[in-house]
């Protein structure tokens, strides 16, 4: 947990670092799908595990997307502590279980905004290479990177899917979930925010109610999706599914060309 100019602020992963801004130090203040349903993978075969290297073994850590057979995107905030080594990470792709199943890939890999800030959270999105292509099947495939006149109107309904909290401060689910959620208008969800942190261009906010549905901890990373394509990453938010706050994401269309460009050199 951290403190953003006074107010209790989430991210949305089970990942361990410092900063002066929301930290995920426990795995009881990261983040979830509220008030969704369990899924199969087939349905939402772009969605990836990343587990990160520990004591205990391999644990889970946060989502992320396929995009080829090679780059996953996810969070920065994720991947911000052992980036510069990346076999401290795998990629899970294939199965809708938090911790088994499906294929596993080595990470050779890891490039994570040059403009990421862990005082804003502006700019909270990485690409992960894998030290081998993935295989494509039923359960494995790519989500669509939108350009960046990409038409996503207020109100678009988007999924997005994790294995995180299915209620603040509850338990992290074991297997995969889906939520689906509305694209909030920028000024409704800027003024939401005023007091905690700014919105900026490169961050979409959604939610859903009746009854309310949002990302939460341990859902970093994770796809926000809409007809196959990746409008958002899990990024940050203030508790899960309140009615004041929508769920914070990272605006893939507005990384295009950072996108494009990391592709290029993999």
């Amino acid at each position: 947990m951290g403190v953003i100019f006074g107010l209790v602020t989430f991210l949305l992963c089970f990942c361990s670092f410092s900063s002066s801004l929301p930290t995920a130090s426990s795995s009881n203040e990261l983040s979830r799908v509220v008030n969704g349903q369990t899924i199969d993978i087939s349905q939402v075969p772009y969605h990836a595990a990343i587990r990160r290297k520990t004591s205990a073994g391999w644990l889970y850590t946060c989502g992320a997307t396929v995009i080829t057979t090679k780059a996953l995107l996810t969070a920065a905030h994720c991947v911000i502590t052992t980036q510069s080594d990346p076999l401290q990470f795998r990629v899970a792709v294939g199965t809708a279980s938090r911790s088994s199943g499906g294929t596993v890939y080595d990470v050779k890999s890891v490039f994570i905004h040059e403009k990421y800030s862990t005082l804003t959270l502006e700019n909270d999105i990485a690409m992960i290479v894998t030290s081998k292509k993935m295989v494509f099947d039923k359960n494995v495939d790519s989500a669509f990177i939108p350009e960046p006149n990409f038409d996503l109107p207020v109100g678009t309904a988007a999924l997005v899917t994790g294995y995180g909290m299915t209620s603040y401060e509850g338990s992290a689910s074991s297997v995969l979930r889906a939520a689906t959620v509305e694209v909030v208008a920028q000024d409704i969800c800027t003024r939401a925010y005023r007091q905690i942190a700014k919105i900026s261009e490169g961050m979409l906010c959604a939610f859903a109610n009746n009854p309310p549905r949002d990302a939460c901890q341990g859902d970093s990373g994770g796809p926000l999706v809409t007809q196959g394509t990746l409008i958002g990453i899990v990024s940050w938010g203030e508790e899960c599914a309140n009615l004041s706050y929508p769920g914070v994401y990272t605006r893939v269309s507005q990384y295009y060309s950072w996108i494009i460009d990391k592709l290029a050199v993999i």
